[in-house]
């Protein structure tokens, strides 16, 4: 929520007639927190001498207890200013390229909306929880320019992808990332597959981008009264070759296979038992702990638990065989073939390269209690 401009405007700059307020989207960068690109506003008002940037972006690692507000989704971060040249030097130097979009804007609403990021500055204004989906870096900015004009404006949304979902919409920047791609399908939820309303594909910064570029006001005038990008020429993008330990789907393939071929001999099964209920059932309990245990609102509801089940690690390294033991994986057996039934139609985007091992679960869930019984299994 924003602070009423008119508060605290008598103690800041009046903005000069050569004032420019421009919409900055940098490209996504290498590391997993710059995979979606980030978005500020920059203010430029030669006669003032000011140039900086307003970036919602920003969290503080000397926060007490840092990694455990990450993980619960309870981490405030804050809207920081920092000067131009030190926020296009970062990214240049990350060889992130950056566009930027002059917006269309009057003397009173560039006013308006300076006077909204120096009060949103303030030290009891800053800090907000954020939410992957809803609050962050870009969302903020775009309410920020929607309050600017009152709410009056109108995006343009007909270029979109209409019935894409939130989960959707990450998939384009995840192409060279199958794995991270794989961890990210895996822990997010239910609500990731809801569909995306117009406003909702500006939590990603490309999309804000184009989103401003189309929209006009009053629809005649243009949003965007020029754009330029930063470096002219785009950095050279990185070559990517997944190979086959680079495909998730294929190595999940591979772990299926080495299961079912360790069934012929107890120790190697028995070795190979432990290891993937107890990976499994740390997979259950990330989800499990995501789930309940944080504020992260796209973690819940995560049907991925019906065959990724956190109970595995009660079990894991139990070898002998009793009647509740093998009730047990009986009991997950059956449920892991049931999504595997009906995957395509659980109303969550189920990820595919997890097919193979919810297949093992469903071989050694079912068969575990008839496969060799006359074979004698070692003691746990």
């Amino acid at each position: 929520m924003f602070v009423a401009g008119s508060l605290f405007s008598q103690a800041l700059p009046t903005l000069s007639d050569s004032a420019r307020v421009s919409l900055m989207t940098v490209a996504p960068g290498e590391f997993l927190y710059s995979t979606f690109g980030h978005s500020a506003i920059r203010v430029y008002d030669p006669q003032n001498r000011i140039d900086r940037c307003y970036n919602y972006g920003t969290f503080d690692f000397e926060q007490p207890n840092f990694i455990l507000k990450f993980c619960r989704g309870k981490l405030l971060y804050f809207l920081d200013i920092e000067p131009y040249r030190g926020f296009e030097y970062i990214n240049l130097h990350d060889q992130r390229g950056m566009q930027e979009q002059l917006l269309n804007l009057n003397r009173e609403q560039k006013q308006r909306i300076f006077n909204l990021l120096q009060e949103n500055a303030l030290e009891q204004n800053r800090y907000y929880k954020y939410d992957f989906f809803y609050d962050n870096c870009a969302t903020r900015v775009r309410d920020m320019v929607k309050e600017t004009f009152y709410h009056d404006l109108v995006f343009d949304s007909t270029r979109l992808a209409r019935g894409a979902t939130m989960r959707q919409l990450l998939h384009p920047y995840l192409e060279k990332m199958p794995w991270t791609r794989f961890g990210i399908d895996i822990l997010l939820g239910y609500p990731a597959d809801r569909k995306a309303r117009p406003e909702d594909f500006m939590f990603l910064p490309d999309h804000m981008h184009h989103m401003f570029a189309t929209t006009k006001i009053d629809d005649k005038t243009p949003l965007v009264k020029s754009e330029r990008r930063i470096p002219e020429r785009p950095f050279p993008a990185p070559r990517f070759k997944a190979g086959f330990f680079g495909n998730p789907l294929l190595v999940m393939c591979l772990v299926a296979i080495i299961g079912l071929l360790s069934m012929g001999n107890p120790r190697t099964e028995h070795i190979f038992d432990m290891i993937f209920w107890f990976v499994l059932g740390v997979a259950g309990l990330l989800i499990t702990l995501l789930w309940f245990a944080t504020d992260h609102s796209a973690t819940k509801t995560n049907l991925n638990i019906l065959w990724a089940l956190p109970t595995h690690l009660l079990v894991f390294w139990r070898t002998r065989r009793t009647e509740w033991l093998e009730n047990y994986f009986t009991g997950a057996g059956i449920l892991a073939a049931l999504v595997l039934i009906f995957w395509k139609f659980i109303p969550q985007d189920m990820p595919v390269a997890a097919m193979p091992i919810a297949g093992l679960v469903v071989v050694k869930g079912l068969w575990r209690r008839y496969w060799k019984k006359d074979v004698k299994e070692e003691n746990g």
